[in-house]
């Protein structure tokens, strides 16, 4: 019997070597990005309650004026990956005062999430997207523009989470918003506090 060829010896190492090398690849990519319907995709959920603020509003001395009011979010979402996440919300604005009118509204949002994690369940991200709104200012003072708006306008904001167990978290949102409103697009600021839920 001739002894095996270095070639040949060379040859059968690879195609031993090849399964486990394909396996290893198999699992680094699953293990780097998902997609919502592969397992392992990280979706979550959760409600944020806070404060609102309408910038640059113009007030009339002698006429009720409010620019702050309480807002409230439920939003829900999911991380393709340790970086990256994607998310969708419902957010009502607030009501607001302003020479002699009143105004509130509601949106809903879309952002690409874009955070480091810090251990199993916390983290800080940046969030970048848009926001359709739907408004509404009604007012009897001639020359101030009432009736109703809706619009797609740019949004932008931070946050963090502060896990409590491998499911639930702590959150809090920083977010900017360009809302359209009759007349003109104005500038909405949020400050919110939460819990998310994350499916695991």
């Amino acid at each position: 019997m001739k002894p095996l060829s270095q070639a040949t010896l060379v040859a059968l190492g690879l195609a031993l070597a090849a399964p486990a090398l394909a396996q290893q690849t198999t699992t680094t990519t699953t293990d780097t990005w998902r997609m919502p319907h592969e397992r392992g995709f990280w979706g979550h959920a959760g409600i944020s309650y806070g404060q609102s603020k309408l910038d640059d509003l113009q007030c009339t001395s002698g006429l009720p004026c409010e620019d702050k009011d309480q807002a409230f979010k439920v939003y829900a979402g999911g991380r393709f990956n340790n970086t990256f996440g994607l998310e969708i919300g419902a957010l009502n604005i607030g009501k607001y005062q302003a020479n002699g009118g009143e105004a509130d509204g509601w949106g809903a949002d879309i952002a690409l999430l874009a955070g480091i994690p810090i251990g199993a369940n916390s983290a800080i991200f940046a969030k970048v997207g848009t926001i359709y709104a739907r408004t509404e200012v009604a007012s009897d003072v001639p020359g101030t523009p009432s009736g109703k708006e809706r619009g797609f306008g740019f949004r932008y904001g931070v946050g963090g989470q502060l896990g409590l167990t491998k499911e639930w978290a702590l959150r809090a949102d920083y977010d900017r918003y360009d809302v359209a409103f009759p007349g003109d697009h104005r500038d909405l600021e949020t400050l919110m506090l939460g819990v998310q839920y994350t499916f695991r």
